[in-house]
């Protein structure tokens, strides 16, 4: 089953073999969201459409949000 994570610029995502890639920025045209900047850990770039986007299966990878989730919880 396809995780759909919204792609939210600066956020760290891992995809399905473990690999950590960050939304460097979301492209529109228009109102539309119609492309996604990506960059891998180890420097890659590459963009995918909107569609492309959701078949990429990413699961949120953000300890900054975590931290700030159980700093909450104390």
């Amino acid at each position: 089953m396809l995780l759909q994570q919204k792609p939210i610029a600066g956020y760290w995502y891992t995809n399905i073999v473990g690999q950590l890639v960050q939304v460097r920025a979301l492209l529109y045209t228009g109102r539309r969201l119609t492309c996604v900047a990506l960059e891998y850990a180890n420097g890659k770039r590459e963009y995918v459409d909107i569609d492309g986007w959701y078949y990429l299966d990413l699961a949120l990878h953000s300890p900054r949000l975590e931290r700030r989730e159980q700093a909450r919880d104390l």
